[in-house]
Parts: C-alpha cells; structure tokens; sequence
C-alpha cells in the first residue's frame, strides 16, 4: 500500500512537471504581456541577468498595436512601464528610443519607437 501512494505522487510530481514546461513554452499573447507588466513587482527587479526580447519579433503588427494602445491607456501598466524604462535605460540595457511593453517570466518585452 505505501509502495502504491509513493507510486501515485510520483507519478501526479511527474505530470505537474510535465504540465510546466509545456505551458512555459506556449508563445507568448498581447493578454500575458500585459498582465506580467501590470503585476511586476517593479521594486523586486535587479538587472542581472536580463532577458531582453523585441515584441515585434513574437507579435504580429497588429498585436503590437493593440498592446501598445493598451498601454496608453492604463494607468498602472503605463507606471510600470516608465519606471522599467528608466531602470533599464540607467543600466545602458535599452536606448532612449525602447520601451517595456510587456514582462513573462523575468523576460522584458521592448518595442522600438523610433519611426
């Protein structure tokens, strides 16, 4: 009877692991940007190790329009926004023409503004 507990956690460890990472792998979506940027803990944020990745390489135009049309509009993501561009644009991580669009997974999302 134990071996068969032991046998079932393992297995249920097994298939949350298996789970992870391939919901770690789905592509990331204009909702998933947005809410890794709105719920950053921006004062947890060190800049070792920075992933930096521009969002038109994993977004279509028009994604990036409407994440970009979000992002005007919402207060708290916008806040969040503005103090990662500065934290990174002090750190010489992204130019003056870059912003933070978007946070998954300790990963930032920039998107270049320069016409």
């Amino acid at each position: 009877m134990k071996r068969l507990r032991s046998l079932a956690l393992l297995t249920a460890m097994l298939a949350s692991f298996a789970f992870v990472s391939v919901a770690a792998a789905a592509p990331p979506t204009v909702g998933t940007l947005l809410s890794g940027l709105i719920n950053v803990n921006v004062g947890d944020i060190t800049i070792t190790d920075v992933v930096v990745v521009d969002v038109q390489d994993v977004l279509n135009d028009n994604q990036v329009e409407i994440l970009n049309n979000v992002l005007n509009n919402s207060p708290i993501a916008s806040n969040n926004s503005n103090i990662l561009n500065d934290l990174l644009r002090r750190a010489n991580i992204i130019t003056g023409n870059q912003i933070v669009v978007g946070v998954l997974g300790g990963t930032f999302f920039i998107l270049d503004t320069t016409p």
